[in-house]
């Protein structure tokens, strides 16, 4: 059982058999209506109340983390966070986790098992297994190749990210993913692909959610076109709300 919900930017939410799990929160995805909820892309306390909720932030930036979702232990029945070891001097969590650039990070929840690598900004991505399911999160693990860039740190970007896509293929030996949510970043321009393309020779997603839109939704055609062979498995995001 898995139902997804993509809630904004790099926001999303995966409803397995025994858990709700909530990704980089931060925004308008905190500040609905009360009568807006996942449906809306939004997390509405009164909704999730009842649920064994599980919230995991990649690192601090803005646009994937903000210190409301911490309110949420007082609205919800049972929540649990996952951290960036960055945070553990400043706020509380059930985990805190880390990954270095040559070694993925492994830790152990009751109920998850967590693994991290090393983000090619900062922070973390994810690679859960949970109630039967792999589930991976970049965060901001991605190919960044900006127009313009000096050539050294492009190049650095590249060698960083399929390094990490090459530690990604060995933890999961073989194995498939559920749900994979894998930036395709538009202010990239031509670019926007090179982290989608390079994840795809490594790794089998059943089902690709793309994220760190900035809320357009136009750079799925793109993956239409350029990248035909993966469009079955891509979750076609446009509104947000749920995908699957």
């Amino acid at each position: 059982m898995m139902k997804v919900w993509y809630l904004d930017h790099s926001a999303v939410a995966v409803k397995t058999q025994k858990h709700l799990l909530l990704f980089d929160l931060t925004g308008k995805v905190l500040s609905g209506r009360p009568e807006e909820g996942l449906a809306e892309g939004c997390v509405n306390p009164d909704e999730i109340k009842d649920e064994d909720v599980l919230i995991f932030v990649s690192h601090e930036h803005k646009d994937h983390f903000d210190p409301a979702i911490f309110s949420l232990r007082e609205k919800v029945g049972k929540v649990r966070f996952v951290l960036p070891e960055e945070f553990d001097e400043v706020y509380q969590a059930e985990l805190f986790v880390g990954a270095s650039e040559d070694e993925p990070g492994h830790y152990e929840l009751p109920d998850c098992r967590v693994t991290t690598f090393a983000s090619t900004d900062i922070g973390v991505a994810y690679l859960l297994e949970i109630d039967g399911l792999r589930i991976y999160h970049a965060g901001d693990l991605n190919w960044w190749h900006w127009e313009g860039e000096e050539d050294a740190f492009n190049l650095d970007q590249a060698q960083r990210y399929q390094h990490q896509m090459e530690l990604l293929e060995g933890e999961l030996a073989g194995k498939e993913l559920d749900l994979a949510c894998v930036p395709v970043d538009p202010r990239l321009k031509e670019d926007c692909l090179r982290g989608l393309q390079c994840f795809a020779q490594h790794v089998q997603a059943r089902h690709i959610l793309p994220i760190h839109l900035w809320g357009d939704f136009s750079v799925l055609d793109r993956i239409q076109q350029v990248l035909p062979q993966l469009w079955e498995r891509v979750l076609p995001v446009k509104e947000r709300g749920r995908v699957l």
